[in-house]
């Protein structure tokens, strides 16, 4: 009989906070998104995003994928805060809505939410807001996850 130890892995809820707290790197997604988690709670995160002139498209505005990717994101993270910090998932759709533009410089926050949970699969919900508060863009996600 070998002894062990008996040691507990992270929760993603718990890595989302050191990370907010500053004890562990962004994932660097984040400076190439212009993003940065905020808060978290289970089954809940918040980012804040500003995008910049990288994500701008050929017509000079922002990008569509600045804003799905956001969006997937946020969903994705809202999902990893209920998780064993190693448990595989990945995104199977996302559908987003576009309400207005995004606008360069401006600060968005982002807010993304567990809907629902079965044992392979996850619906996560996640919307972008201005300053004003007024909606910018929602999206919804589907997540395959791999206990």
């Amino acid at each position: 009989m070998t002894d062990t130890p008996n040691r507990t892995l992270p929760s993603g809820l718990q890595l989302l906070q050191a990370v907010i707290a500053g004890k562990l790197p962004a994932p660097a997604i984040g400076d190439t998104m212009a993003m940065k988690v905020v808060g978290v709670e289970p089954g809940r995160v918040f980012i804040e995003a500003r995008p910049d002139a990288r994500h701008l498209n050929p017509a000079n505005a922002v990008h569509g994928g600045f804003a799905a990717t956001c969006l997937d994101g946020a969903a994705a993270l809202a999902l990893f805060s209920t998780l064993a910090a190693d448990t595989p998932y990945s995104t199977v759709d996302l559908g987003v809505k576009y309400l207005r533009p995004l606008k360069v410089g401006e600060l968005y926050s982002v807010e993304g939410w567990l809907v629902e949970r079965t044992r392979s699969l996850a619906v996560c919900d996640a919307h972008i807001r201005d300053a004003a508060g007024k909606l910018c863009a929602r999206a919804t996600t589907t997540f395959n996850v791999r206990d």
